[in-house]
């Protein structure tokens, strides 16, 4: 609560944050070590803001499920250029794409590498990145910037703005390319009585701790995992079998039913109903998937709690 000599006062400089020599001199070290990296500045609305870290020898942008930056927009061609490193610079080539790539407003030869240089602008159709090189304290802060909208500010995993976004590009992708995406939905049983009986300090300690222990030591780093919920989860496999993501999701029911969550000296009851799905050929978008997933939950919920089910 405010104290009554703050009423009132608009004073601008009173909200600057202070950052510390100490965390500053933090920052730029960890900016200088930051790969060179591309922002998309102008296409799709789902794609805007988003970076990829040029961290590879070679990576193609284009609009085939298989590139490295993907980005669904007609205009692009499926492979339409990609980027490369050579002798310490960075370098993009025009991979014959049908629409063309421009640098700085000048049209770039198709299959003739032109050396990058920092802030360069790329058009690729009707897609514009901007190219940060090595060291650029843009990508670090941009990064912060970009993580804290997709990250969820209690368990510091994926939300569910992330979520929606990702489904649908990994489902896109799974049609597209014939392969398989398995997702698994999961929510906290009995988490009004942990809330009502304990304190939402301790709800929110139970939701950081399994969060944080699955993230941690149960999953893949390439996995998604993410909450779109109150206490609802949901964690995608991309490339895995309906089998894996039974296991998986298994593996993590049991772990969370043996594990001590223990809250101010007291040993706090937690499971998780879980439901698992495999896109198949007739659904049409995430939503589908999702769905499935969703009621294979439901059905864990039903059928008793603590269990894995699959429709």
């Amino acid at each position: 609560m405010s104290n009554d000599d703050d009423k009132g006062d608009d004073n601008p400089l009173d909200k600057t944050s202070v950052v510390t020599s100490e965390t500053l001199k933090m920052r730029l070290d960890e900016a200088e070590t930051s790969p060179p990296a591309v922002v998309l500045l102008m296409g799709p609305a789902r794609y805007v803001g988003r970076q990829w870290l040029l961290n590879m020898t070679e990576m193609v942008v284009g609009r085939a499920y298989e590139s490295h930056i993907f980005v669904e927009d007609r205009s692009i061609s499926k492979r339409h250029g990609k980027f490369f490193t050579k002798d310490g610079n960075v370098f993009y080539e025009d991979l014959n794409s049908t629409n063309g790539t421009e640098v700085n407003g000048r049209k770039v030869a198709a299959q003739e590498p032109i050396a990058l240089r920092n802030n360069d602008q790329l058009k690729c159709g009707n897609v514009i990145f901007k190219f940060l090189d090595q060291g650029n304290l843009e990508t670090f802060t941009h990064k912060n910037t970009y993580d804290r909208t997709q990250l969820d500010p209690l368990t510091q995993i994926y939300n569910k703005g992330a979520l929606l976004a990702t489904g649908e590009e990994i489902v896109r992708k799974g049609l597209q390319g014939n392969f398989s995406v398995v997702v698994i939905v999961f929510d906290l049983d009995n988490f009004k009585m942990v809330n009502d009986t304990y304190g939402h300090q301790a709800g929110d300690y139970v939701l950081r701790e399994m969060a944080s222990l699955i993230q941690n030591q149960l999953i893949r780093s390439e996995d998604f995992f993410a909450r779109f919920g109150g206490e609802e989860f949901c964690l995608i496999l991309s490339g895995s079998p309906l089998q894996r993501g039974v296991e998986v999701a298994e593996r993590i029911r049991s772990t969370i039913a043996d594990y001590e969550f223990k809250y101010n000296d007291t040993d706090l009851p937690v499971t998780v109903s879980m439901g698992v799905a495999v896109l198949e050929p007739g659904m049409a978008d995430w939503k589908d998937l999702f769905e499935k997933a969703d009621k294979a939950a439901y059905l864990s919920k039903q059928g008793g709690k603590n269990r894995v089910s699959t429709i």
